[in-house]
């Protein structure tokens, strides 16, 4: 990150209401017209789509502060924390009680010992609730501090004693999150250097941390955080051994855990809880309870524009998937005019790789109903979009699929040149493989076939390779992307596309 990039990315950070509390904050800390020179650096910098210091002089040409344009920017970058630190004040027990400490100092320094008590019973039970054990330790700090500078006046040795145990306690809840912190960072430090279990030198470390007498059993974990890193690691122990069915009792136990302590949790945590048993319950087929944590995640009322973007993302994007998984192509579809908006009023804080997702199977969709004028405007989005650099999977596939919606328009005349473009793009990104290759020869041979019963073998033909190669991981991939399978199903039987579908998702079922 290079330092001049940091105030241009806070400045794009901020949401709107704490763009707005800066404002009202320069006008009332900074003096004179200094207040009104950094207001228009602020929003000359927000303006721009990537930081371009060059052109910030050129605009200010003239003004004094342009001279040293270093120190305003730095000047700029801390009123802006400072201001965002008032903002969240009240938004945070942690900045509450770090606000009452502050008062207890000044209590202190002016004698005012009585009232310095008043404000320590309010901390305790503030840090005592929300389990913020370092702030425990100094509420217990000023407690004996407050102790010693009466001389131990009126304070009987049962209480002297309950500090000492109130203090040891502290210490000792620190400890076990520590400690189960360590045990949860092994195990996804391992996870992320090994990936999937390829040996059984990689299962046995991974058995080692999960049997650590700390995690035997959940009740050793003795705060709230704890059993957190104990419900995480317990999780990413059985993702890692592709143990689905013990996963999903892990991800439900860490909701319910974070829902029966709903203010202890932060919301982002709880955010990706339920996207982590969402994305289990789709992998175990329990659709069902799926939509019913899709609704539990949009229920979530956030503050934060750039977690309701979140919420969005993640809610729209697996239920969309799901829908295409069990051939439902019409509820899908319901969903499209939600997406648009989502997309639209979360744009700057959605990144390219969802948009490019949402793109996609929108096109997925539009063509298991077989409107194919709609799914083609939408793949071209993604095809068009020179400037993409995310997901060539999502680009290669969307060519692919590109090619079969041309087929079923029956431009024939266009297909030929498609095919040829779509190769060179396929080399170009080193991902043409045998399904792609597959793909394009067979669609190559049906567009020169002129007889039903000609396409028809050409289908069995193609259905035989693409069964032959399904033990493939690229193949069982790409039947993620398009379910070719079910495709050429419909050629030769005359159904609809989304009805064989949904059939093969029933039969998978029963």
């Amino acid at each position: 990150m290079k330092v001049t990039d940091d105030l241009f990315q806070l400045i794009k950070s901020l949401e709107q209401a704490e763009k707005r509390y800066f404002k009202v904050f320069t006008t009332m800390h900074v003096k004179g017209g200094e207040s009104n020179n950094y207001a228009k650096l602020f929003d000359a910098i927000d303006r721009q789509a990537e930081y371009d210091e060059d052109e910030i002089r050129k605009q200010f040409k003239g003004e004094k502060f342009v001279n040293q344009l270093h120190v305003a920017k730095n000047y700029l970058y801390n009123n802006i924390l400072k201001s965002l630190r008032l903002f969240h004040s009240e938004k945070s027990k942690l900045n509450e009680l770090m606000d009452i400490l502050r008062d207890i100092q000044i209590l202190y320094d002016k004698s005012l010992y009585k009232q310095c008590k008043k404000h320590l019973e309010k901390a305790k039970k503030i840090a005592s609730t929300y389990e913020k054990h370092a702030q425990v330790l100094a509420v217990l700090d000023w407690e004996k501090t407050l102790a010693r500078t009466s001389a131990y006046a009126d304070v009987e040795e049962e209480e002297l004693l309950g500090y000492y145990n109130d203090y040891r306690k502290a210490i000792e809840e620190i400890s076990n999150i520590n400690e189960y912190w360590k045990l949860a960072t092994e195990v996804f430090l391992l996870r992320k250097k090994k990936g999937e279990i390829r040996n059984k030198e990689d299962l046995k470390r991974f058995n080692q941390i999960i049997k650590h007498p700390l995690m035997k059993s959940e009740s050793s974990a003795i705060t709230f955080l704890s059993k957190t890193f104990y419900f995480n690691t317990k999780g990413l122990y059985y993702l890692t051994n592709k143990d689905f069915k013990n996963l999903h009792v892990y991800c439900v136990k860490l909701v319910e855990h974070l829902e029966s302590n709903p203010y202890l949790f932060k919301e982002d945590n709880f955010v990706s809880a339920l996207y982590n048993l969402l994305l289990v319950q789709i992998e175990l087929k329990k659709f069902d309870e799926a939509l019913k944590t899709i609704a539990k995640l949009r229920s979530i009322k956030s503050d934060s524009i750039t977690m309701q973007a979140r919420i969005f993302v993640t809610s729209y994007d697996t239920e969309l998937n799901l829908y295409l998984r069990t051939g439902e192509f019409d509820n899908g579809l319901k969903l499209v005019d939600s997406i648009e908006s989502g997309l639209k009023s979360y744009k700057d804080k959605i990144n390219k790789e969802s948009e490019i997702l949402f793109d996609y199977n929108i096109g997925y969709l539009y063509f298991g109903k077989n409107d194919l004028d709609n799914s083609l405007k939408w793949v071209n989005k993604i095809i068009n979009n020179k400037d993409l650099t995310v997901r060539d999977d999502i680009q290669c596939f969307a060519r692919i699929l590109n090619i079969i919606i041309h087929y079923e328009l029956g431009n024939y005349d266009l297909i030929e040149y498609i095919i040829k473009s779509t190769r060179r793009y396929l080399s170009s990104k080193n991902t043409l493989n045998r399904f792609e290759l597959t793909v394009l020869s067979h669609i190559r041979k049906l567009i020169n076939t002129k007889t039903d019963k000609e396409k028809n073998l050409i289908y069995d033909e193609w259905k035989h390779e693409l069964e032959s190669i399904s033990g493939d991981f690229l193949e069982i991939k790409a039947q993620e992307y398009f379910d070719f399978i079910s495709w050429i199903e419909c050629k030769t039987s005359g159904e609809n596309f989304d009805e064989i579908v949904k059939k093969r998702h029933l039969m998978e079922m029963a």
